[in-house]
């Protein structure tokens, strides 16, 4: 991935998380092999997000070697968005994946993420 994909990453997350309590994090590992969604949930916690207070974040889990991706969201989020947000981030992300464009996809999942975290968890000072 290019510093400018990195960058456009961490300003679409700094977009997403403005104006709201959410946190998201984006992890891309070198596996070639590895179960996505187990990853994500061990990368969701040893990056703390399980310790946020308002439980409303969410980890992008990207191992473009073995051509897998995963999204996590915590507790207060799921139960806000349902199954069926997450399994369209998924569905809607993966022509991206499959294209390689790996970095779109990244920011295309947080852009979705975002726009929920600011429809159920703006904060007190927008």
């Amino acid at each position: 991935m290019t510093r400018a994909e990195r960058d456009g990453i961490r300003r679409a997350i700094a977009a997403a998380e403005e104006g709201t309590t959410g946190r998201i994090a984006v992890r891309v590992i070198p596996d070639g092999a590895v179960e996505a969604f187990e990853r994500a949930k061990a990368e969701f916690g040893r990056v703390g997000l399980h310790r946020h207070g308002a439980r409303n974040g969410a980890l992008i889990l990207v191992a473009p070697k073995a051509r897998r991706f995963a999204i996590v969201g915590d507790a207060a989020l799921h139960e806000r968005v349902g199954d069926e947000f997450w399994n369209g981030v998924v569905r809607d992300a993966t022509p991206y994946f499959a294209g390689g464009r790996n970095a779109d996809a990244i920011v295309f999942a947080v852009g979705r993420i975002g726009d929920a975290l600011h429809a159920h968890f703006a904060s007190a000072t927008t």
